[in-house]
């Protein structure tokens, strides 16, 4: 057997050796690289300049991603940007993921077969309006943690992340024939803090994306135009991008960039097409005329520039992200990522896309295929009936491996990333009012299944709640009765921009307080509710428990089944619910919370559909909807829309 064996070797060998040459003959003769006297790129050697449109892979359907990438290039656009999320591939430490929705070669690979450079923006913290700004949540639990700094347990990990990342980003780059034209160090570094500056941890960086990717890949820092961040931000000799939107004037800015940098191509990295939304606030708008005009400014002075973003996708499940920037202060990011950009959540062209489309007509020739439709949506012909209820309370042990703890006992501490953790208490005696201290990020409280009120850390970190009077007077009238304090904590959404990223661990973080008394010591039941999926407890009903008759609404997860015949795209409707999260089939679409708003619908993308019988499930925490019915809609309700401007870009 050793003959054909070797014969077979042979055959691999010269396989090896025929795609080694196909890649040098591709790569040959190509660069890009800086002209620092003439303040340009040369790409192979010719002045180049990018238009480029950012997309993030973790937000879209791997399905949709060509169709996304074709309209940004039909826009005018000869680049894609997109960030890479570490939480993505490595949720939990040592176990890598680049598969599906995460799969990183298929991405860039995609982008070169649509003509599309790409700029991209490894971290290793991206922001984004993503959940711990894309870290994953494991380094909270490392002794002595520092995240963004020169910190040793942090750069330790760093390091063995980039050595698993950089090696199959290295052939993508574009002097070994791949589209990767710049690569960013860490993001917006001048921001954090008040002003950390750690030039040595920034230097880290550098040297580490440099022994993995090289000496002549083009890399970059990137900073709002502000002097302090500016300069913070820096890495000494390195190339310096800005961020900006259309309240600011290009010339202006580009004379900022000068104080710091007196050559180089003039690069706008961000340009902020439109905003994220928070929970309680509007749905964020940018003026497609003024981006137009801003645009077309920009290109007049030679500039490169990133539409931040073009498409911005959805925060599927839990990774919506929160701002931190000052003690008790917190503000929680939607499930939709729309952005108010020239694509919107779904992938349809607006009238941003044509204005933008327009400017760009004016600078290069545009692509000569036609902008494609924008795709039909599918509607529910009548009320999907949610038949089926499993009550929380009744049936933890479906959902939880509960435990015996003392408080404060957090998320982290059972390796938990998301979702929420339940705290429960065995007590007696009157009471009449529970303190919470400490409480990320929402708490809902009920006492013997009776819903006493809840807990926002959006309002306030800490917060007593009165027992309604006729409880207390049925606590009283039973004094040696025993009955079960229950409460409910929803992590929000990790802190991914400010200083207070690193110790924001999730449940509650100080204490609980019955009348005053200290009771962290008493005998709690502690079970953690990650909840990615409601699909274990639906493959177990016969063993489900239900709520005596007539009792009180607890958490309760509800479910019907529909048909879907065909592969459109939808929108969830859950208006007459009150708050939870919405599964279809296999897929967390996310949080929903239309008496909060702005955003009322959720996108649900016709990939997650199945052709026939289709699932969809609430976890309703607060009050279910009366008649227990959901509809899809075919129009997306993302709030009212509220202008954005420069008052509103302070806090970031």
């Amino acid at each position: 057997d050793i003959i054909p064996f070797l014969s077979q070797m042979r055959c691999f060998v010269l396989l090896i050796s025929l795609l080694a040459l196909h890649i040098a003959h591709v790569a040959c003769g190509r660069s890009f690289t800086i002209d620092w006297d003439n303040d340009r790129f040369l790409k192979d050697g010719k002045p180049f300049s990018y238009q480029s449109g950012g997309m993030h892979y973790f937000r879209v359907p791997r399905q949709y991603w060509g169709d996304r990438m074709n309209k940004i290039r039909l826009a005018g656009m000869n680049t894609l940007q997109t960030y890479i999320s570490w939480r993505s591939h490595e949720l939990v430490e040592g176990e890598f993921n680049f598969e599906g929705d995460n799969n990183i070669t298929e991405y860039l690979s995609l982008a070169q077969s649509y003509g599309l450079n790409v700029v991209l923006r490894p971290g290793p913290y991206i922001c984004a309006e993503w959940t711990f700004g894309g870290l994953p949540y494991w380094l909270l639990n490392k002794p002595g943690m520092e995240v963004r700094m020169y910190n040793k347990p942090y750069v330790e990990a760093i390091a063995k992340w980039f050595a698993v990342l950089l090696p199959i980003i290295k052939p993508f780059l574009y002097e070994n024939g791949g589209p990767i034209i710049t690569v960013q160090v860490e993001n917006e570094y001048g921001a954090y803090g008040p002003f950390v500056c750690d030039k040595k941890y920034l230097q880290f960086l550098l040297d580490l994306n440099k022994k993995y990717l090289g000496e002549n890949a083009v890399y970059f820092t990137m900073d709002n135009t502000n002097d302090k961040r500016l300069e913070c931000g820096a890495i000494p000799g390195l190339l310096k991008a800005l961020d900006f939107g259309p309240e600011n004037e290009p010339a202006h800015e580009l004379q900022m960039l000068r104080k710091f940098q007196a050559h180089g191509p003039f690069i706008n990295g961000e340009y902020w097409a439109g905003w994220f939304d928070m929970w309680g606030g509007g749905h964020a708008n940018r003026n497609a005329t003024k981006v137009a005009e801003r645009l077309d400014q920009m290109l007049q002075l030679n500039a490169s520039v990133n539409f931040y973003m073009f498409h911005g996708g959805t925060n599927f499940g839990y990774t919506n992200g929160a701002m931190s920037k000052v003690p008790g202060r917190y503000n929680v990011r939607v499930t939709s990522y729309d952005y108010n950009a020239p694509l919107t959540e779904s992938g349809d062209t607006t009238e941003k896309y044509f204005a933008i489309r327009d400017v760009m007509s004016k600078y290069v020739e545009l692509p000569s295929d036609p902008v494609p439709p924008n795709s039909p949506k599918w509607k529910s012909t009548v009320d999907i009936q949610m038949k089926t209820r499993i009550s929380l309370f009744d049936n933890l042990e479906q959902f939880s491996k509960c435990v015996e703890r003392k408080l404060p006992s957090l998320m982290e501490h059972f390796n938990q990333s998301e979702g929420f953790i339940l705290y429960q208490l065995q007590w007696s005696g009157p009471l009449h009012n529970i303190s919470l201290y400490g409480v990320h990020d929402r708490a809902t409280v009920f006492v013997d299944r009776q819903k006493i009120g809840s807990i926002n850390r959006m309002q306030s970190l800490n917060g007593s709640l009165i027992l309604p009077i006729d409880l207390v007077n049925q606590l009283n009238v039973r004094p040696d009765k025993g009955y079960t304090i229950s409460i409910l904590v929803e992590n929000l959404g990790r802190v991914n921009h400010g200083s207070y990223m690193a110790v924001d661990f999730k449940g509650i973080n100080c204490m609980v307080l019955l009348d005053g008394k200290n009771v962290n010591l008493e005998g709690w039941t502690v079970c953690p509710l990650p909840l990615d999926s409601v699909q274990p407890a639906l493959q177990n009903m016969a063993n489900l428990r239900y709520p005596p008759s007539g009792s009180p609404f607890t958490p309760s997860i509800f479910c019907g089944s529909f048909r879907k015949l065909n592969g459109d795209d939808t929108f969830l409707d859950p208006r007459g619910w009150e708050k939870g999260i919405a599964y279809l089939n296999e897929v967390n679409l996310g949080r929903y919370w239309p008496t909060e708003g702005p955003q009322v619908t959720l996108y649900a993308p016709g990939v997650y559909f199945k052709q026939g019988e289709n699932l969809i499930c609430l976890f309703e925490i607060e009050t279910a909807n009366p008649g227990n019915t959901v509809v899809f809609t075919d129009v997306s309700i993302l709030g009212k829309k509220v202008e954005i401007n420069s008052d509103d870009l302070l806090e970031f």
